[in-house]
């Protein structure tokens, strides 16, 4: 690709803002391309909050674990005063990597080139032999610390912005916080953590993912579960977009399944909300479901332009996260889930598949489901080039 901007045009850009059923998406470069893709990494990421991971993760204080998100390396750290705290895995001395695995207990990050030491709330500690041999600095440095990465979480949920200059976190989580407030997420505890390989471009997964269109002909036990009368396509929200189809039967979410095993609901919910399978995207890359017995968190990584690992985090009521009583729920979800997820990565290839063929110039649209996936697309095309809600 000569231009990776290409596909990000203003002609680009305006063709997705025409009337849904005239408008065209991203072109295909935009998924085959590996220069795009650094484009995304490099300015389309970093211009918003992006989910780095699960607080529970790094629970106390001493904890410590390296990540990487929109391809740098980070590590979370949890410090003495309770607070989880992201940093860049680098030592300002001579850029020597930090933190290679995983430490509990831990008391200070020692560098392994010079054995500079910080504290994990990012203060310089000390440095050995700094003045000469056996001259050792313990007075610390208020001009040297470790690079911290603006941070925020909400519930169990840890993001970034890797760029400093995003619109405050509360705007830019706001609409799930008025949508879901009715909602104890601080009831769910994590039971369950599994990652899922797609052999497609992260936004393809993204895409199918709020897709609802497809279930119809891709999901039967799904369609089944659904009122049918209820399905619809995106609302837009901000940066993010919402659903909220009625179940048609009991069971733990994803099928029909009364007699199954079942799994404890939150309390508070009304009985209105606790008939609904909510799900919603979170711009760029992350995903939600809610079901009153159990809750998924999503994270697409894009590990090459035409591979994409899912991450799902999944959350059940109190006790049921982990107790016995209720394995054989947990069991039967995570069942549930890997065969939906099955699906979806079988009809993912076949959209990364198409994005070869010169033909398709971007889509043609329905007006009833698809203008969340345009939505989408004018998102990605701004936060590379730097406009609309992502100028600075």
């Amino acid at each position: 690709m000569q231009n990776p901007y290409s596909a990000v045009t203003d002609d680009v850009i305006g063709r997705m803002t025409a009337e849904t059923s005239q408008a065209r998406g991203l072109p295909n470069e935009a998924f085959t391309s590996a220069e795009f893709l650094e484009l995304e990494l490099k300015h389309a990421f970093p211009r918003t909050w992006v989910f780095a991971d699960v607080l529970s993760d790094v629970p106390n204080p001493g904890d410590v674990k390296p990540i990487e998100v929109a391809g740098r390396a980070l590590f979370m750290a949890t410090g003495d005063d309770g607070k989880t705290r992201v940093f860049h895995n680098v030592c300002p001395h001579r850029g020597a990597r930090l933190v290679i695995d995983r430490a509990e207990t831990a008391q200070s990050l020692v560098c392994p080139y010079h054995a500079w030491a910080f504290t994990l709330t990012g203060k310089l500690k000390g440095r050995p032999h700094f003045h000469g041999p056996e001259q050792h600095d313990r007075s610390g440095d208020d001009n040297v610390c470790l690079f911290e990465v603006r941070s925020s979480a909400w519930n169990d949920w840890l993001f970034v912005n890797l760029d400093g200059e995003a619109p405050d976190f509360e705007t830019y989580m706001g609409p799930l916080m008025r949508r879901y407030q009715d909602w104890n997420l601080g009831a769910f505890r994590l039971g369950h953590y599994q990652p899922y390989t797609f052999h497609c471009n992260w936004k393809l997964a993204i895409e199918n993912f709020f897709d609802n269109y497809h279930v119809f002909r891709v999901h039967p036990d799904l369609i089944a579960m659904q009122n049918m009368a209820d399905n619809r396509g995106m609302t837009i929200d901000g940066h993010h977009m919402f659903n909220y189809p009625t179940m048609a039967g009991e069971g733990r979410g994803l099928k029909v399944d009364p007699d199954g095993a079942q799994l404890p609901d939150v309390a508070g919910l009304s009985p209105d909300i606790s008939r609904q399978m909510r799900y919603c995207t979170l711009f760029p890359n992350s995903a939600m479901t809610l079901f009153s017995s159990n809750v998924q968190f999503l994270s697409f990584e894009p590990v090459g332009v035409d591979k994409t690992v899912m991450h799902m985090w999944f959350y059940f009521v109190e006790d049921a996260a982990h107790n016995e009583q209720h394995r054989a729920g947990r069991e039967a979800l995570l069942s549930d889930w890997s065969a939906l997820n099955a699906e979806d990565i079988g009809i993912c290839a076949r959209l990364q598949q198409g994005r070869s063929c010169d033909a398709y110039d971007g889509g043609r649209f329905s007006p009833f489901w698809d203008a969340g996936t345009l939505h989408f697309h004018r998102q990605v095309a701004e936060a590379v080039r730097g406009i609309g809600d992502f100028s600075r």
